[in-house]
């Protein structure tokens, strides 16, 4: 069983209008979570907090930038056997009802 990434991107990040909002979002989330958790195939993930920085040779700089649309928004890890799995695994992500995107990567093994 291989393991899959899966990185949320979307336009409202964690903007809501109100608390009640926030709740029932953050509820749709653990369901899904939830949903694969229970199918034995969750292996770890988390919301990003807003903001950040990108590190390059020059030097650090202060991101998401303001010219981006989609930010990132938090990941999960995921067991599948291929990626049609991680796909199917996928749906009913609440990204999807920001109009956000999901992108789904294998993880690749090291040896240490």
């Amino acid at each position: 069983m291989k393991e899959y990434l899966l990185v949320f991107r979307s336009t409202t990040g964690h903007l809501r209008s109100t608390p009640e909002e926030s709740a029932a979002v953050s509820e749709q989330w653990k369901n899904w979570i939830g949903s694969i958790a229970q199918a034995g195939k969750f292996t770890g993930g988390q919301p990003l907090m807003p903001g950040g920085r990108l590190m390059s040779k020059s030097g650090i700089t202060d991101a998401p930038f303001a010219e981006g649309k989609e930010v990132l928004t938090g990941y999960v890890m995921v067991k599948a056997d291929h990626y049609d799995e991680a796909a199917e695994l996928s749906k009913g992500c609440p990204v999807f009802q920001d109009n956000g995107s999901l992108e789904i990567r294998e993880i690749a093994t090291m040896d240490m």
